[in-house]
């Protein structure tokens, strides 16, 4: 599956804007799937995402309209309807078809609706995509986890959104988001990014063509940046470091976990981190690897309390 896939890969030139680095990623085969976006679905009036006929936080209906399969991928936001949810894998829809997918919702303090589903500009920040990877991982409640590690987002930003929307969190912050995003440009043939911050790998993802890439590029450098401190101190930028964690990485042992469309996926975990590939035809379209930080306890989030009262 993906076996080659290390022998494959080429780092570019690291860009650095103050304490964030990245290093753009870059596989030579581009895989010329036909596949639609969410985003590019939603546009096109070809995606439609309703609540289920008897509503409940963790299922939604998508329905796909195009004549190609339909891209859904972990992590990305839909806000409107009951309440904003994000899809938590990634999901490829077969063409002129509707299925009932999992959400989980990141607005804790609203259920009612507001209006039909839209595409949000936001991808649930990196620890909270840890951490509901984790979760589901371990067999606990990754809805908790998530609802916990946005109330995280907010006491870190001394924040509070009157509907502990995840969306607002990412709207109070827009100014200094955009300062790095305009600092980081995507390179030519880049279909992954590797994230460091203060010297220390965060995670990386990788998609199956350019195209698809550049399509969440900014929101995949948002969802690292709203989980850090920012600071003026530079640090060395070790490619070689990098490298040797992609590659132990795609050696690892993946399993296999169910599907939910057309898509095959497949998870790792250890120590450092977490990562989930997933396939279509055999080949890689999605992979993601998040480190887990020693000075986070993500296994926290499944056991705070909120308001006295556990959810």
């Amino acid at each position: 599956m993906i076996s080659t896939l290390s022998d494959e890969i080429e780092l570019l030139d690291a860009q650095v804007h103050k304490n964030m680095a990245i290093i753009p990623i870059k596989t030579p085969k581009n895989y010329k799937f036909d596949i639609l976006t969410l985003e590019k679905g939603f546009e096109l009036g070809l995606a439609k995402v309703k609540e289920c006929e008897h509503s409940t936080v963790n299922t939604l209906i998508v329905e796909n309209k195009s004549v190609v399969p339909l891209l859904l991928v972990d992590g990305e936001e839909i806000v409107g309807g009951d309440q904003n949810r994000i899809v938590n894998a990634t999901i490829l829809i077969a063409p002129q078809s509707e299925m009932k997918i999992p959400v989980n919702c990141t607005e804790h303090g609203r259920w009612g609706y507001k209006h039909e589903f839209v595409h949000s500009e936001y991808i649930a920040d990196s620890r909270t995509r840890g951490r509901k990877a984790l979760a589901i991982h371990e067999g606990r409640d990754a809805q908790q986890a998530v609802w916990n590690s946005i109330d995280d987002l907010e006491n870190d930003h001394q924040f509070s959104s009157k509907t502990q929307a995840m969306a607002e969190s990412y709207d109070n912050v827009k100014a200094d988001l955009n300062e790095f995003i305009e600092s980081f440009e995507v390179a030519d043939g880049q279909n992954g990014v590797l994230i460091i911050i203060d010297g220390e790998i965060k995670g990386f993802e990788i998609f199956f063509s350019s195209e698809i890439y550049k399509e969440y590029h900014e929101k995949i450098l948002k969802s690292y940046l709203i989980n850090m401190e920012v600071k003026e101190e530079a640090f060395t930028i070790n490619a070689d470091e990098a490298r040797e964690l992609i590659t132990s990485v795609i050696d690892s042992d993946f399993n296999e976990k169910p599907n939910i469309g057309l898509e095959k996926p497949f998870e790792f975990k250890n120590d450092e981190g977490i990562s989930e590939i997933y396939t279509y035809k055999d080949e890689m379209i999605h992979f993601s690897y998040f480190t887990i930080d020693e000075d986070d306890d993500l296994k926290k989030a499944s056991s705070h309390l909120r308001g006295g009262i556990v959810i």
